[in-house]
């Protein structure tokens, strides 16, 4: 049972990894504000699956031995298996986040541009610069719902992560004060727009996490074997690698589009723990929907007064002649 406890307690130590995009590959114009609004729902697959694979096992090992009358016994092997997806689950749990985003051009040529992004589990920070411009010149005057454009762009964020796990603080057995993640990330944002109207886009991303236990969390599992028979000890901190990529597209009109998006890919998380090194990694989905709200012209454009055409007088020195 306290194997088990502890696998219980490592996995509710936060909440779900915001992995959305939920942008396109055109940066905001200069004066260009958007705030957009998701929700998306983070699924460690690989793990979810080790985790039911174990459980499935277990529990055939535990009726077959309520009917044989035989005492159950945990092996090691199977209980380090379990504590350390219990790990992986407790640095990236899977479950819902909702997030809320602002983003504003710094460039009139709609090549560079920055965003804030807050959610359930994270403050992000990123930007991105514009690489390649195809399609309908930006500077010709025409109907923004019939301009087509291919874009892509090459952007970089930085996250940071809080959370504490109520359930150990609960139980008093030790108390989170120093569980913390930072993300870096990579995307190349590709995308074709079709007018103002529907736009299509992908975005290839690496992600590199690294996330720092509590020190009394890994004091207590150094010592852990003397109360569940087996080496728990934790690592400080933990690294892990994601490889994948985000596809989604975007409807809507002017100023409102509703996004949908499927982030999905490989993640790569090989620590040392339990004495040796494990694979706590696996197939990662991330399907997210959004609404985003936009001013179709820039500030600087809507302030600007308007030129009325000149007129050149007409003036006794300058008399119009008339055939």
């Amino acid at each position: 049972m306290r194997p088990l406890l502890l696998f219980l307690l490592l996995t509710a130590t936060g909440c779900a990894t915001t992995m959305s995009t939920l942008q396109t590959g055109k940066p905001l114009a200069r004066g260009q504000l958007q705030v957009s609004g998701a929700m998306g729902i983070f699924a460690p697959v690989g793990q979810l699956a080790t985790v039911i694979d174990q459980g499935i096992k277990q529990g055939k090992a535990i009726k077959n031995t309520i009917e044989s009358g035989e005492p159950y016994h945990l092996a090691e092997e199977d209980a380090q298996k379990l504590l350390g997806v219990g790990l992986a689950l407790a640095v990236a749990p899977p479950g819902t986040s909702n997030e809320l985003m602002i983003r504003t051009g710094l460039l009139e040529s709609h090549s560079l541009d920055l965003g804030l992004r807050l959610s359930t589990s994270s403050v992000r920070l990123d930007g991105k610069v514009r690489l390649l411009h195809a399609g309908d010149p930006e500077d010709v005057p025409m109907n923004d719902n019939r301009r087509k454009s291919f874009d892509v762009a090459l952007g970089a964020a930085v996250s940071r992560h809080l959370f504490k796990s109520p359930i150990l603080q609960a139980l008093e057995l030790v108390e989170i004060d120093d569980f913390s993640r930072w993300d870096v990330e990579i995307p190349l944002y590709m995308s074709m727009d079709f007018g103002d109207i529907f736009k299509l886009y992908a975005a290839p991303k690496y992600i590199y996490s690294r996330t720092s236990l509590d020190q009394k969390l890994v004091d207590y599992s150094r010592f852990g074997q003397d109360v569940t028979g087996f080496d728990i000890a934790l690592p400080a901190r933990i690294s892990s690698h994601f490889y994948g990529a985000s596809v989604g597209f975007a409807l809507g009109y002017k100023y409102v589009h509703v996004y949908a998006e499927l982030t999905a890919g490989y993640t790569d998380c090989r620590p040392v723990i339990f004495g040796q090194q494990r694979d706590l990694g696996g197939v990662t989905v991330y399907p997210a929907i959004g609404i985003a709200f936009k001013n179709p012209t820039p500030l600087g454009a809507m302030l600007a007064p308007s030129t009325p055409p000149s007129v050149s007088p007409v003036s006794p020195e300058s008399p119009v002649s008339v055939p």
